[in-house]
C-alpha cells in the first residue's frame, strides 16, 4: 500500500511532463498488490494464513510482553536488565503501578489486534476467491476449510491473550472502516469468552482440520485437532473462576487430548528444551523460531532478552526469583534445568563461557529454559536465535486434567495419579546438564515422593504446575484464575529480595492492566478504562 501510495503522489509530475492516453492512464500499477489482486495471486490463501501466524514472531509486540506479563508481573520473575532505567515500564508492570502509556501494553494490544485485522481479512477473502497454490493450481475447498479453521483458532488465541491482561475488550470480527468506530466499544469478559469459545468450536467442528497423527513432519507448528482442545481446556478453566460449572467442559476438552493417544511425555525433561525439543511428542503448541542458527530468518529474541549480561552479551531480563528457586522440592531436577547461576560453564570455540552476573543487579538467577550456550546463537552471535516455545505442552494439560477433576468430585487416585505422571517424569529426568562443562547446583540423589491420595491435591497440583512449567510465561495465568493474584503479591513483598513489589496491590484493580490510552483515544472515548486507572 505504502509503493501504490507514493505512485500516486508522483502521478500529477508525471502528467505534467507527459501527454498520454486514457488508456496509459487507466492501468493498473505493475507489480503492486492491492486487497482487489493479492487473494488471486500464487499461494495467497497460505501466505495469508502465514501472514497471522507470524504474529506470534513480534519481539516487541509479543515475545517481550509475554514474558514481561507472563513471568515478571508475579512471584516468578524480576525485571531485571542493566539497571532501574533499563525499560523502566516493565517494572511499573511488576510492581503494579502501570500506566496507561506503558510501552509493552500498548505493544501487546496493537500487536494482538494487528493479528486479529489479519485474520478477520483472510476470513473474508479466503471463501469468495479462487485461490491457487504456488504452481497456480486450484486449490480445493477442503484446503480452504483448513485455512479457516487455523485463523478462527489464531484469532481465538490473540482475543484469549488480550482478555487475561485487560479483561473484556472489543470483539472485532470483520474489516472495520470509519464508520465502524461506535463498534470498538468493550465487550464483557463472559461476552469476549462466547466468542473465544465460537472460534474455538467451530475451528473443532472442522473435518479438514488433522489430528496430530495425520500431520505431516514438514508442517509442524501448524494448529491440530489436538491443539483445539488443549485450548479449549486453557480456556474453560480460566472463565471457570466465574462459572464453576465451566469445569466440567474443561475437563473433557483435556480428557480428549489425552485420548487422543497423540502425546506422551519426553522422558527427560531437559531435552524439551534442546535442539529439537520442539519436535517432542509432548509438544501439543509450539511456536516455531527458527531451526538453524546460522540463519537470520525466524529467529527469536528473547534468548538475548533473558539470558545474563557480562561475559555473554545478552540484556539480562526476567530474572527468577529466591521465591520460585524455594518452590522446588530437595532432589528435584527440574530446577537444575530452569535456573542457571554464577559460575556455570558452558563451552565456546575458542574456550568456555563462565556465567557472571556482578556487572549489574541480579537475583542470582537466570533463565535456563531460554539460555542458549554460544554454539546456539545466531550466525553472529545473539539474536534471531533458534530458540522455540512451547505454547502448550502435555504437561500442562496432565496438570489441568488434574485439576479440573478435583472441582467435578473426580476420585482421589485420579487426581494423584496425573499429578504423579509429572513427578515420576522429574525423577527420571536425573542427569547432569548436558550443555554445560560444569554447573555450580547439585541436585540431591533423592526422589520425588508421590502425592498421595490424602493429600491437599489443590496445593499440589498448585505446586506441580508452578515447578513444571516455571519461566514458561503461565504463572499470571494461574495466579489470577486461581483468584490469588492479588493476595500472592501481597505476601511475595514481604520477602527479601521483593524491593517491595506488590505491597501495593488491590483487589479489584490489579487483576486488569491499564487500556492503553492511545487506543482510547483512536477510538474517540469509545473504548473505556479499567477501574482504578486514570
Amino acid at each position: 500500500m505504502k509503493q501504490l501510495y507514493k505512485s500516486l503522489l508522483i502521478l500529477p509530475v508525471l502528467l505534467s511532463l507527459n501527454s498520454c492516453s486514457d488508456d496509459f492512464l487507466n492501468r493498473p500499477p505493475m507489480g503492486v498488490f492491492t486487497e482487489d489482486n493479492f487473494f488471486l495471486s500464487p499461494d495467497a490463501g497460505f501466505n495469508s494464513v502465514v501472514k497471522v501466524y507470524q504474529t506470534l514472531n513480534d519481539f516487541y509486540g509479543y515475545e517481550a510482553p509475554r514474558a514481561e506479563l507472563g513471568n515478571m508481573s508475579t512471584d516468578d520473575s524480576e525485571k531485571g536488565g542493566s539497571d532501574a532505567g533499563d525499560r523502566p515500564w516493565v517494572t511499573d508492570i511488576g510492581a503494579g503501578r502501570a500506566l496507561s502509556t506503558n510501552t509493552s501494553l500498548a505493544n501487546y494490544w496493537s500487536t494482538l489486534y494487528l493479528g486479529i485485522g489479519n485474520a478477520n481479512i483472510a476470513l473474508e477473502q479466503i471463501p469468495i476467491n479462487p485461490l491457487v497454490d504456488a504452481s497456480g493450481y486450484r486449490i480445493s475447498d477442503e484446503v480452504k476449510a483448513r485455512y479457516i479453521a487455523e485463523l478462527k483458532f489464531l484469532r481465538s488465541f490473540f482475543y484469549f491473550e488480550l482478555v487475561k491482561v485487560f479483561g473484556g475488550v472489543p470483539l472485532l470480527d470483520k474489516t472495520l472502516t470509519v464508520k465502524d468506530i461506535p463498534s470498538l466499544a468493550r465487550a464483557t469478559e463472559e461476552e469476549s469468552f462466547l466468542f473465544i469459545m465460537k472460534d474455538l468450536d467451530e475451528a473443532e467442528a472442522e473435518v479438514n482440520l488433522p489430528s496430530k497423527s495425520a500431520l505431516p513432519a514438514n508442517e509442524l507448528g501448524r494448529i491440530t485437532k489436538e491443539a483445539v482442545w488443549a485450548m479449549q481446556a486453557k480456556v474453560y478453566m480460566f472463565f471457570a473462576k466465574d462459572d464453576p460449572e465451566l469445569f466440567v467442559k474443561a475437563r473433557d476438552a483435556a480428557k480428549k487430548v489425552i485420548n487422543s493417544g497423540n502425546y506422551t511425555l519426553e522422558p527427560r525433561f531437559q531435552s524439551l528444551f534442546l535442539t529439537n525439543g520442539y519436535k517432542s511428542n509432548e509438544s501439543i503448541l509450539v511456536n516455531i523460531r527458527g531451526d538453524d542458527p546460522g540463519s537470520f530468518i525466524y529467529g527469536s529474541f528473547i534468548p538475548i532478552y533473558t539470558s545474563p549480561r557480562g561475559p555473554t552479551g545478552a540484556w539480562g531480563f526476567d530474572q527468577p526469583t529466591q521465591n520460585l528457586v524455594d518452590e522446588f522440592e530437595a532432589g528435584d531436577p527440574r530446577l537444575l534445568f530452569t535456573i542457571i547461576e554464577p559460575g556455570d560453564k558452558f563451552s565456546r570455540n575458542p574456550g568456555e563461557e563462565k556465567l557472571d552476573f556482578s556487572s549489574y543487579p541480579s537475583t542470582g538467577y537466570h533463565n535456563r529454559k531460554s539460555y542458549l550456550p554460544p554454539n546456539r546463537r545466531g550466525l553472529l552471535g545473539w539474536g534471531d536465535d533458534a530458540w522455540s516455545y512451547h505454547i502448550i505442552r502435555y504437561a500442562d494439560i496432565l496438570l489441568l486434567y488434574a485439576e479440573s477433576l478435583i472441582h467435578t468430585n473426580g476420585s482421589a487416585k485420579d487426581i494423584a495419579d496425573n499429578i504423579n505422571l509429572v513427578r515420576r517424569r522429574a525423577n527420571n529426568s536425573r542427569q547432569d546438564d548436558v550443555e554445560a562443562i560444569s554447573r555450580t547446583r547439585i541436585i540431591q540423589n533423592k526422589n520425588l515422593p508421590d502425592v498421595l491420595q490424602t493429600a491437599d491435591l489443590t496445593e499440589a497440583v498448585r505446586h506441580e504446575r508452578r515447578v513444571e512449567l516455571a519461566m514458561e510465561y503461565n504463572r499470571f495465568y494461574d495466579l489470577k484464575r486461581w483468584n490469588i493474584y492479588v493476595e500472592t503479591m501481597n505476601e511475595y513483598s514481604a520477602l527479601p529480595g521483593s524491593n517491595n513489589r506488590g505491597a501495593d496491590f488491590q483487589k479489584g484493580k490489579n487483576e486488569y492492566f491499564p487500556i492503553p490510552q492511545v487506543e482510547i483515544d483512536r477510538s474517540g472515548g469509545v473504548i473505556k478504562q479499567n477501574k482504578g486507572y486514570n
